[in-house]
């Protein structure tokens, strides 16, 4: 997994879906034909399009955060906002 996955993932396990988190990046980045080793901002989008769908079933009300910060990652294909 590249910087830009680890921070995605980051992301995702300070949130209510913990140790869950990696499983779930992995599927839905799977299902979105997104490698996660050269996962580039392009790809955000794509990615929280699927994340979209299965976040509030794992962590409710919570699943906007995450994807609000998620966004933050990429920007017209530059990557803003790492954590």
């Amino acid at each position: 997994m590249n910087d830009l996955g680890k921070n995605v993932l980051g992301i995702m396990e300070d949130s209510n879906l913990g140790v869950m988190s990696i499983h779930v990046l992995k599927k839905q980045s799977g299902d979105a034909g997104i490698d996660l080793n050269s996962l580039n901002s392009r790809d955000i989008q794509t990615l929280m399009d699927k994340l979209k769908i299965v976040l509030p079933f794992f962590i409710g009300d919570e699943a906007s955060q995450v994807l609000t910060k998620i966004k933050r990652l990429g920007d017209n294909g530059k990557q803003i906002g790492v954590v």
